[in-house]
């Protein structure tokens, strides 16, 4: 016990004078902060001494942190489902940033046309060896001479077009003939054709020869021309002058019958089947005005029409108007249509021509008001409204109800730009607010005739039709009256009509695209290149 007091004395001696050392070496020993160990934290109260004293804590705190366990030991515990969960939250987070394997997109085709191709083969060796018909020249040099005057292409080949209202030898002379062949050209070609009668946009090969003397027009050497589908028309000089040698070319005229089930689509079954789109829209229109399409003819029914159609042994088509029109039900058909008559009009097999409304809708919209009382929209107080409204835009085109002449065109107090048309049976219409008037007073027009346009003049809150109909000159309720005109086939012509529909009936559904034998002639290929590049379409 003795000697532990001694320890302990010497202790706190050698205690005594460390300190008195430190306080004589550097200051005051009270005044210096011990060193912190691991589990002790300095309360240094600046913000520095805080942001170390949280590094300190959360290095503590993460190097004793247990984040990836051996998931060999000790399966099932606390530490080795921790360790699982976080094996798989990071598998998920890997997964969902793995990268996805959307295409790649290639950059476009260049698209090739003629101008193109032609740039192409000005490149190439190989038009040299096709008699130079690029139309590149190589650079000049200086061995080049320059000469006085250049020589003039032997032939000249060039295509000209017949416009709307053209003359013949006009087109000719543009062409740089001269107006004696033109003259002789045009008189030719009437003798064959009536120019009337050769379709405006019409193309024509010219050849144009050497010329006689520079001032005068070159001479032609041959032309040739589409004019009508079944003829070729060509002049050529022959033994120094000039002679037409027409081209008769083999036309087969065979009607085109398509037949098919209608469907959940009459529309798409009878393009499935390979009819024209304006076929199928005419034969819709001509069906629809006898039964309801939607409702009354159904899927399991049959579709059956007949189309002219005419193909040339040169490979062009020419598809027609719809001729024949049926709806079969049962191996029996439930109506059938025939076109008939100059007009054009559709009959049923017994000869009764297709109901054709006398009045149609002026314009296409919605009524917005109708016949009878109203408050006035303007002037306030109730008063009698003599006709029906039509919802429709400003420009809209306004149509005639029916034929009839014009006895009143122009301004017309509130009624603004007012139109009022005279029809058979004491009947009259008129047509008010209208933004511009399409006809004259005295004028005869047709049904369905565009007669002005939809405006907003005169008493009037916005664009709309105000349309009144008038009997023996008394303002009527135009939704009162309804025409309906109906032709009828009788004596010869039905006998004509029954015959022709006969014949329709015995076409055989695709007998119009049996192989057609081709025209030798035009399908000879062309041995130069040049030859190739300029052979034009004679047919558009």
């Amino acid at each position: 016990m003795a000697a532990s007091c001694a320890t302990a004395r010497r202790v706190a001696l050698f205690d005594e004078r460390a300190g008195a050392g430190q306080e004589g070496h550097g200051g005051h020993a009270a005044s210096r902060a011990p060193q912190a160990g691991p589990g002790h934290v300095s309360r240094d109260p600046s913000l520095t001494g805080r942001l170390g004293a949280w590094r300190r804590r959360a290095g503590h705190a993460l190097a004793h942190a247990d984040l990836a366990p051996d998931l060999s030991r000790d399966i099932g515990s606390k530490r080795w489902l921790r360790g699982m969960a976080t094996l798989v939250g990071l598998s998920a987070v890997a997964i969902a940033a793995f990268p996805g394997f959307s295409p790649v997109e290639a950059a476009p085709a260049m698209r090739i046309d003629d101008s193109v191709r032609d740039e192409f083969r000005s490149q190439m060796i190989m038009p040299l060896a096709l008699g130079a018909d690029s139309g590149r020249r190589m650079g000049a040099t200086l061995a080049v001479t320059t000469l006085t005057s250049a020589p003039e292409r032997p032939r000249l080949d060039l295509v000209a077009t017949l416009a709307q209202g053209d003359g013949f030898d006009r087109m000719l002379r543009r062409a740089g003939v001269g107006q004696d062949e033109a003259s002789l050209i045009a008189q030719m070609i009437e003798r064959a054709v009536p120019v009337d009668q050769i379709a405006p946009g019409t193309q024509v090969d010219i050849t144009l020869g050497r010329r006689t003397s520079t001032d005068a027009p070159r001479p032609v050497d041959a032309l040739s021309f589409r004019a009508r589908f079944d003829l070729q028309l060509a002049v050529e000089r022959q033994g120094g002058r000039l002679v037409l040698d027409p081209r008769p070319i083999k036309v087969d005229a065979t009607p085109l019958r398509i037949r098919g089930k209608v469907g959940p689509s009459l529309y798409r079954a009878a393009r499935a089947a390979g009819a024209p789109p304006s076929s199928v829209q005419q034969f819709l229109r001509t069906i629809g005005q006898q039964y309801d399409i939607d409702r009354e003819i159904g899927a399991e029914d049959e579709f059956d029409m007949i189309v002219d159609y005419r193909r040339a042994a040169t490979g062009e088509v020419e598809v027609g108007d719809l001729v024949y029109a049926a709806v079969i039900r049962g191996d029996r058909p439930r109506v059938q249509l025939m076109r008939w008559g100059r007009e054009g009009r559709f009959y049923d097999a017994a000869g009764e021509g297709e109901l054709r409304e006398g009045l149609i809708q002026p314009v296409p919209g919605a009524i917005s008001s109708r016949f009878g009382m109203r408050r006035h929209p303007i002037l306030g107080y109730r008063r009698m409204h003599s006709g029906l409204d039509f919802r429709a835009s400003s420009g809209t085109p306004i149509y005639a109800a029916t034929n009839g002449v014009v006895n009143f065109a122009g301004r017309n107090g509130g009624y603004g730009n007012f139109v009022r048309i005279r029809h058979p049976g004491n009947l009259s219409t008129g047509y008010a607010h209208m933004s511009r008037i399409a006809v004259s007073n005295g004028q005869n027009v047709r049904r369905g005739q565009v007669i002005g346009y939809v405006g907003s003049t005169g008493l009037s809150t916005g664009p709309h039709l105000h349309y009144e109909m008038y009997r023996d000159g008394q303002k009527i309720d135009p939704a009162s009256v309804r025409f309906v005109n109906r032709a009828q086939i009788s004596g010869a012509d039905l006998a004509n009509f029954r015959e022709q529909l006969l014949r329709l009936q015995l076409v055989r559904p695709g007998a119009a695209l049996a192989s057609l034998a081709p025209d030798t002639a035009a399908s000879e290929e062309p041995v130069r290149e040049i030859d190739r590049i300029e052979n034009r379409q004679r047919v558009q």
